[in-house]
């Protein structure tokens, strides 16, 4: 996972302030709460406030930016070697992360929060003396005549500043030893995860479910399973890292029945529940949130979340595109009014220079009137 600055439970983001970056000249969200729901239509940005959220809670971690890359497919094919004649992996293309592509000497993006308490800035500067001498042959053989830029990523509030070199395509040259060489303190493991797609393989949640098990919090997950599994009575993961399974159990001296088996909505909520059980004190954004699961449970899945992220001190973003998820709230609103207090809905608007915030009883009424807010 990556490095990054430790959330702790009473630095909870309260406003978000995006420039320049990716299609966002100047963007605001105010009055966030612990459980923030962002919505909008396709391409409005919703999914790119989440990434900026997770490389600002990381401290500038570099390593945020690769793993973005790679499930955007923003990577550049090199095809570069080292001077051992070992391929290079394709290094992330950091170019969209600046408005309008634009990247150079002089560009530069931040993203901030808490009126500028906390922030990572990102410029693009010559090479001149930048960045250690021993970056550029890092390259390979193959690149070590083209014109390099220095990165300079910078955190705010923490101790992080870091510089890397990049080509003018916005291939950014990230390993272990270029970032060594660049000056960066070592950052304690960041209590942040993003859920997406990705995290629903069998690999990923494996290692989640041993530290559950290692805590004895096994029931907790299997709860929240009933959620769309009533009857459930264990869980299991077989075979070793990447070629098992989860396995669910129900009842007694029946056969146990593999994960793939219930849908993508059991994969989802098993994901979700690992992740809560081990962010105590941190940020959980999820991307889609509703993926898979039927409308009938959606009020159950915002209980479960939100008295969760409660407990824990966890602070929640996710999206949607769903009507029904948001119905969801709404009637969460009606059954549970004390946990009202604990939710805020943005409505994201790239026209516009701040999000439209609902709380949960402008939500209720716009559902209770079918007013479109999404």
């Amino acid at each position: 996972m990556p490095s990054g600055t430790t959330h702790r439970p009473d630095e909870m983001i309260h406003d978000l302030k995006l420039k320049n970056y990716r299609s966002f000249q100047s963007y605001e969200l105010v009055d966030l709460a612990p459980v923030n729901l962002l919505v909008g239509k396709n391409n409005s940005g919703k999914t790119s406030i989440l990434e900026a959220i997770h490389f600002l809670a990381s401290g500038g971690d570099p390593y945020v930016l690769r793993e973005v890359a790679r499930r955007r497919g923003e990577v550049n094919v090199h095809r570069g070697h080292d001077h051992r004649h070992r391929r290079l992996p394709d290094p992330p293309d950091v170019s969209h992360l600046f408005r309008g592509h634009r990247f150079g000497p002089g560009s530069e993006l931040a993203i901030t929060s808490d009126g500028g308490r906390n922030a990572v800035c990102m410029t693009v500067e010559d090479d001149d003396k930048d960045f250690h001498p021993d970056q550029q042959s890092l390259f390979g053989r193959e690149m070590e005549n083209a014109k390099l830029l220095a990165v300079h990523i910078k955190g705010i509030g923490t101790k992080s500043s870091i510089v890397l070199p990049a080509t003018d395509d916005g291939s950014l040259h990230l390993t272990s030893r270029t970032v060594r060489t660049s000056g960066l303190d070592a950052l304690p493991t960041s209590p942040v995860r993003f859920v997406t797609a990705a995290s629903l393989k069998i690999s990923s949640m494996q290692g989640m479910w041993d530290a559950v098990v290692l805590a004895g919090r096994e029931a907790e997950v299997e709860d929240a399973m009933k959620l769309i599994e009533h009857n459930l009575t264990s869980i299991y993961f077989t075979g070793a890292y990447g070629f098992g399974d989860a396995v669910l159990g129900f009842q007694p001296g029946t056969r146990r029945v593999a994960i793939g088996s219930h849908g993508e909505g059991t994969r989802r909520l098993l994901a979700l529940a690992l992740s809560l059980t081990q962010l105590s004190g941190g940020i959980l954004l999820v991307d889609e949130i509703d993926t898979g699961l039927h409308w009938t449970v959606l009020e159950d899945m915002w209980k479960l979340v939100i008295e969760w992220a409660t407990r824990a001190n966890i602070q929640v973003f996710a999206t949607t595109h769903s009507f029904d998820c948001i119905r969801g709230l709404a009637a969460l609103a009606a059954s549970h009014p004390e946990l009202a207090s604990k939710v805020s809905v943005q409505k994201i608007e790239r026209a516009l220079d701040r999000a439209v915030g609902f709380d949960i009883a402008d939500v209720k009424r716009a559902v209770d009137d079918d007013i479109e807010l999404r």
